[in-house]
């Protein structure tokens, strides 16, 4: 194989964000037949994301072409991606990505997720149809217009598992991703698709699948093990590869779309349409003695041909959504939006972009202060939440960093009236809504737990809630509470105090915190 050659100027790497949860992490990842459950790898390391960025580092001969990061937390699903991309709750050293994975499958099917689901009084198909187009539509929107045009989006089905006993039920997650793939024209791909006939040929296999007879009889198992994650690799690697040799294949194209750049991640979403010019359909067809077709005899112009599409995403899908009116929906939302679908040449035309800074900026903060525990790698204990926290300490009764069970958080340990207050000075942003990251569990420990949330600024409260520590699932999990600041929130300049205290229960636990300006 021919290698690169050294004095080529490379172009920067491609930036993928991989977001997930603990299937994701590699939660028992280090499991196999060949070594016991002590195995040398870590959660991260031996979880298919890391294993995907090594193999591409070796296919491209020891070239770094890509830079793949992993934004996993256990426990979370594409309700909690939702957040975290809304209020831009990455990592520091994680820049603005050029392909979006979206790997929450398994746990947008997960127990916990069907009971969510009850509570609402919807079906489960309802539920992960809402969630996945709320995310897919934030992450299609730009942020900022030029500086953030979307991402690729691609869709990763890994669930194969057996948290519903009826086949058709566990197959509600490929049909809403096909049907969501198809409507919005997002990427997809489907570990679940590729080894089911293996998985169902044999569901006591536990090479592709999680181990759902363990313990000799059928049960209820979430985590696949290593065997998962190197098959995953392949897939992965598979359908990106075909994406891209597939898009280089087809003729050039005329570039219509609104933020086609020079990168892997404009050039797939946003190809533009073969034959169109200024708005005009020529319908693809092209007469030279390459392709063999002959010069068509009449100039006259064909009627009833499609108009150039509007510039931004479908009208959002629902059961009213018309054929009759799909089309002028879509055209007011995109001419009412403008201001975020320039084409590249017009960002160009405005100094708002250049070839040298397309993509290397982060995403914007609309917060003053975020932190998710164990999400950021410089958040993993609690002497690291404990410094994230206590410079906006200015009073606390009882309340400390604590990781009990790997549940890392902020929790008080004197009991009712334990009590602790943040306090914001001269804030440079706006804050309209304050959301809470919590952990809900159960037991005699977690019994009446709640915890008195109250937003002040100056003598005006501006929010206050009492938020429950407890659910009766047999499970701990992450719940994400958005509490609205009345009015039009708190203004710049102003200061801004919140005061936490424990009125139930004997304890409680903080996950993470977001306080921003929407």
């Amino acid at each position: 194989m021919k290698r690169i050659n050294t004095n080529t100027k490379l172009p920067r790497k491609l930036n993928v964000l991989v977001m997930g949860g603990s299937v994701t992490m590699g939660v028992v990842c280090h499991i196999n037949p060949v070594t016991s459950a002590t195995g040398k790898y870590s959660r991260r390391n031996c979880a298919w994301p890391g294993r995907l960025g090594y193999f591409f580092s070796q296919l491209f001969l020891g070239y770094e072409l890509i830079d793949l990061h992993t934004l996993a937390l256990g426990g979370t699903n594409t309700e909690s991606g939702i957040t975290m991309w809304d209020y831009s709750l990455l990592p520091g050293d994680v820049p603005y990505p050029d392909i979006v994975i979206n790997a929450y499958a398994t746990n947008d099917m997960h127990y916990n997720s069907v009971q969510d689901a009850i509570a609402k009084n919807i079906s489960l198909h309802t539920s992960v149809l809402q969630l996945s187009q709320e995310f897919i539509r934030q992450v299609l929107t730009p942020k900022a217009g030029c500086r953030h045009a979307p991402p690729l989006l691609i869709y990763l089905d890994d669930y194969l598992g057996n948290e519903q006993n009826e086949i058709m039920t566990t197959l509600l997650s490929p049909q809403v991703i096909n049907l969501m793939s198809g409507y919005y024209g997002i990427a997809s791909m489907s570990y679940g698709d590729a080894v089911r006939d293996i998985v169902y040929g044999d569901t006591k296999e536990w090479w592709f699948s999680s181990h759902w007879y363990e313990k000799g009889t059928y049960d209820r198992a979430v985590h696949p093990h290593m065997g998962m994650h190197i098959s995953m690799i392949w897939v992965v690697a598979f359908n990106l590869m075909n994406l891209v040799t597939t898009y280089c294949s087809l003729p050039p194209a005329v570039d219509l779309s609104s933020t086609k750049q020079s990168t892997i991640r404009h050039r797939i979403h946003h190809s533009g349409v073969e034959g169109i010019s200024k708005g005009v359909w020529d319908y693809g067809y092209k007469s030279s003695k390459l392709n063999g077709l002959p010069t068509l005899r009449y100039s006259k112009q064909l009627e009833g041909g499609p108009r150039q599409k509007p510039r931004g995403i479908p009208p959002p899908l629902t059961e009213s959504l018309s054929l009759e009116h799909v089309t002028q929906l879509w055209q007011d939302d995109s001419n009412a939006n403008a201001n975020l679908w320039k084409t590249n040449d017009e960002c160009k035309s405005l100094g708002q972009i250049n070839d040298d800074n397309i993509g290397h900026e982060s995403l914007p903060k609309p917060c003053i202060y975020s932190w998710v525990a164990n999400l950021e790698r410089r958040l993993d204990n609690p002497q690291r939440i404990t410094d994230k926290i206590k410079p906006y300490i200015t009073s606390n009764e009882g309340w400390s960093a604590a990781d009990d069970n790997n549940k890392l958080g902020w929790v008080p340990s004197s009991g009712i009236g334990s009590k602790f207050t943040l306090e914001f000075k001269k804030i440079s942003q706006p804050i309209r809504a304050v959301t809470w990251m919590i952990m809900r569990s159960y037991g005699e420990k977690w019994e009446g737990s709640m915890l008195r949330v109250e937003v002040s600024s100056g003598d005006t409260i501006m929010a206050k809630q009492d938020i429950e520590g407890t659910h009766n699932k047999k499970t701990s999990e992450t719940y994400n509470i958005k509490m609205k600041l009345d009015g039009d929130g708190v203004s710049i300049g102003s200061d801004v105090k919140i005061t936490f205290e424990l009125v139930g229960g004997a304890t409680f636990k903080i996950s993470g915190m977001a306080i921003c300006d929407h």
